[in-house]
């Protein structure tokens, strides 16, 4: 596996349409919230339409690609033995991190001793070769301007058991669709694709929830008409004079796939 960036290994994009199967609120910090209407409003961008950011999605597929992986594989932490590509650790509690420090470490020495999520995903040290773009929401033509809902709700005290507050916030209907495009990079095409195959088709079963107020059954989203373009060497050349990429199709997915459990169960 070529641990760096310095040459083209391969390079795979995946496109579709994120639907939402219920309501879907993905807010903004109270930091850069403007005043408005409501006291929650979804995030927008410079136009004013609603969009999910990456970022948001990329953190709700690793969680669920980490949860999988510690299933088989446990937590990576250097005080149960260096990683070594095995397990994934806590990105968010820096004591549960899979490297306690890269100081002394080369790039291809901090790669060998990072978990299993961390090498494709990305940590403090090493770069991600998975990227997530921002979801634009899709505006079909003759379609009247989407607009979010407007929702009561109300916060409980819960030593009184009543009501504390009440409050409105904002929420995309059923139904919209937003335009979804990941793209990785120098991934190993066993294990590494294996393990961003295996978000994304969390994805295409929604089986992954996004946005806030999930416990009141928002967020359910599912990816539709998935389409897989895929280049390496082979057809790299191709590629750069044509512009026509290959297509990662559905044998080479699930062997994918299967070269990652294999990996996963290995030693069970």
């Amino acid at each position: 596996m070529n641990w760096s960036w310095q040459t083209f290994q391969n390079r795979l994009r995946i496109t579709g349409e994120l639907v939402a199967q219920t309501g879907v609120r993905v807010g903004m910090s109270a930091e850069t919230a403007m005043p408005t209407a409501t006291d929650l409003p979804v995030i927008k961008d410079a136009n004013g339409k609603p969009f999910i950011p990456g970022s948001s999605l990329r953190g709700a597929v690793r969680a669920y690609v980490e949860r999988i992986v510690r299933t088989f594989e446990g937590d990576a932490h250097p005080s149960k033995g260096e990683a070594r590509g095995k397990g994934a650790c806590i990105p968010t509690d820096k004591d549960r991190w899979c490297l306690e420090s890269r100081e002394g470490l080369s790039e291809e020495e901090i790669y060998d001793c990072s978990c299993r999520v961390c090498r494709a995903l990305g940590s403090p040290w090493l770069a991600s070769r998975v990227r997530f773009t921002d979801l634009a929401l899709i505006q079909r033509d003759g379609q009247s301007r989407i607009e979010p809902e407007l929702r009561d709700a109300v916060a409980i005290d819960r030593e009184k058991e009543s009501v504390a507050n009440k409050y409105d916030f904002e929420a995309l209907p059923a139904g919209v669709r937003f335009q979804f495009e990941l793209i990785a990079e120098n991934l190993s095409e066993g294990e590494e694709l294996g393990l961003v195959l295996l978000g994304v088709r969390a994805l295409e079963q929604g089986e992954i929830l996004i946005g806030g107020f999930k416990g009141r059954g928002l967020g359910h989203v599912k990816l539709e008409g998935t389409q897989y373009e895929w280049i390496d060497r082979a057809n790299l050349k191709d590629y750069l004079i044509t512009g026509q990429a290959g297509v990662l199709d559905e044998t080479r997915r699930k062997a994918a796939l299967e070269a990652l459990f294999n990996a996963l169960t290995e030693g069970r």
